[in-house]
């Protein structure tokens, strides 16, 4: 097979978010997903882009490579690395990994990760081969909402009352023209998200990326987007996101600050988020965690999320 591999052109974007997809299904990525991430990334002065193999006109596989704002660094980089299914073994994988690898290089990279199913029946080999070394493991966990027995949960929101403790949607503070919102937000999720467990240190997150990666996401679901308040504090919070390409509903970050932990905030914020789920007509929520957030996997199990394999994040540093 005669193997080219460039720079995405604007009418591939369909192909390669197909591909990306079809490789982690759980993940689905849509178009308008990647070009977007493509031109955040710029907007924000980070170093990204994406490589497509093709023989021919056809897309055969598609490699990317952007930057976590989460934990940002500037010689960090997050990739991607997808070959259709009726293209695997035939060399694809190794021209998009050669092609990439210059390309980190060109941008003097010193550290990449790259996320890997544990059962892939290729994907783990084909990275150790390549230097990379199995780090920090994920579960990825799914809740049928249809299921969901809410009874256990009923009372929550009244203990919650008694100590004080409302929950708002993004969707009422809207409509009742909160002051300073976005703000106020911003600084929850700052405080929220300091001791969630990562493969790499925190960063802070600028309020123009939150703006446009959670506020501006097109898929977040503003009556799913849920705040715990106290006495006009942001004490915690859950957000629920929607893909084009996906009945799927997906979970961003659940936090709560640390001076209120252990009150059920949690817990209540990730009930309310299901019954915005069943609102909505939603029959799964994904939601995935480190595997050493013990608090956080605790409260999904006993929600009744089931965890998919292990998804293994592979460390390769240039010395490698």
């Amino acid at each position: 097979m005669n193997l080219t591999v460039r720079p995405i052109r604007q009418d591939e974007w369909n192909a390669a978010a197909r591909i990306l997809t079809l490789a982690r299904p759980h993940e689905p990525w849509s178009a308008q997903e990647l070009r977007q991430r493509q031109r955040e990334q710029t907007a924000w002065g980070y170093t990204a882009g994406v490589l497509v193999a093709h023989a021919g006109e056809t897309v055969q596989g598609v490699a990317a490579y952007s930057q976590n704002p989460g934990a940002y660094h500037p010689h960090r980089f997050v990739l991607e690395l997808a070959v259709s299914p009726e293209r695997q073994g035939q060399g694809v994988g190794r021209a998009l990994w050669s092609a990439l690898h210059g390309t980190l290089r060109e941008h003097s990279a010193q550290e990449v990760r790259i996320l890997a199913r544990e059962d892939h029946p290729v994907a783990p080999g084909f990275l150790i081969r390549r230097g990379f070394v199995a780090d920090k493991r994920y579960f990825t966990s799914a809740l049928d909402v249809t299921t969901f027995e809410d009874a256990p949960y009923r009372a929550l929101p009244a203990q919650l009352a008694a100590q004080g403790i409302f929950l708002h949607s993004l969707a009422t503070l809207r409509e009742a023209g909160t002051p300073d919102l976005e703000a106020r937000l911003h600084a929850l999720m700052s405080e929220a998200r300091v001791d969630v467990p990562r493969a790499d240190p925190a960063t802070p997150l600028s309020f123009e990326v939150f703006m446009d990666a959670v506020l501006g996401d097109s898929g977040l679901l503003p009556g799913a987007y849920l705040v715990a308040e106290h006495a006009g504090e942001y004490i915690g919070q859950t957000a629920l996101f929607r893909s084009p390409v996906s009945p799927e509903l997906f979970t961003g970050l659940t936090g709560v600050a640390r001076a209120w932990r252990g009150r059920g905030v949690a817990t209540a914020l990730k009930v309310a988020a299901i019954g915005a789920a069943r609102a909505l007509g939603a029959a799964t929520i994904r939601t995935d965690n480190a595997s050493d957030n013990a608090p956080m996997l605790h409260l999904n199990d006993r929600l009744g999320f089931v965890r998919d394999p292990a998804t293994v994040s592979y460390l390769r540093r240039s010395s490698s």
